[in-house]
């Protein structure tokens, strides 16, 4: 089934990454980059793009953000996330590595995440699955998660994929499955419980992904 894809968020989807590193990892490379003194534990990251987050930073602080800017902070972003990772590496959700190995046979697999690529592929690294992915779309790409995933299909090289699905933990992952004609898989993983991601308008919820065979079903549509 290679004329089929799967489009996986990786925070609170796939893996859970400490919220106190990425806080304090935004926070320096605010003041290394920008020389901001500037704290970001008020800000609920759960379906966010990072320049979204940004932006909406820079605004609030009455400043209206610029191209260079956001180069420049996200240049900081990276290096210092490193240091933290590496102290406190991310930490998979039960079964999500035999599912890869599993899924990496059978479908082409992407990213749809708000994290910018730099970012994204080091959590993917220090938690040991980068391998699985070679494509995708990054919160650098857009403030906008439906326009996130609308550069994945595109970068995906499959033109009209036989089925293509996207995998994520938020509304946010729903709203961009929706606008990009995917079917919606919800895991209540991350920040938000199953009704939730029910009444947000899922094709299908998974409490998690550890069970192979019920997943395997809703992918192969039996």
């Amino acid at each position: 089934m290679t004329n089929s894809l799967i489009l996986f968020d990786i925070d609170g989807t796939l893996l859970h990454a400490p919220a106190a590193g990425s806080n304090a990892a935004f926070a320096q490379a605010f003041k290394e980059a920008l020389n901001w003194d500037q704290t970001v534990e008020h800000i609920n990251f759960y379906g966010e793009t990072d320049l979204n987050v940004f932006r909406r930073i820079a605004r609030a602080r009455g400043v209206e953000p610029t191209a260079e800017m956001e180069r420049a902070f996200f240049a900081r972003l990276a290096p210092v996330l490193e240091s933290h990772l590496m102290q406190n590496p991310p930490v998979l959700f039960p079964n999500i590595g035999n599912l890869l190995e599993l899924f990496s046979n059978r479908w082409k697999l992407g990213l749809v995440t708000g994290n910018i690529e730099t970012t994204a592929r080091l959590k993917l690294r220090y938690a040991g699955i980068e391998q699985f992915f070679s494509f995708g779309g990054f919160g650098c790409f857009h403030a906008d998660r439906a326009e996130i995933a609308r550069h994945a299909l595109v970068v995906s090289g499959i033109e009209n994929p036989e089925k293509a699905f996207l995998i994520g933990d938020t509304p946010n992952d729903i709203r961009a499955a929706k606008a990009n004609g995917l079917i919606s898989i919800a895991v209540a993983t991350g920040g938000f419980d199953f009704q939730t991601l029910e009444k947000a308008g899922a094709d299908v919820v998974f409490q998690d992904l550890s069970d192979t065979q019920r997943l395997l079903s809703v992918l192969e549509g039996k």
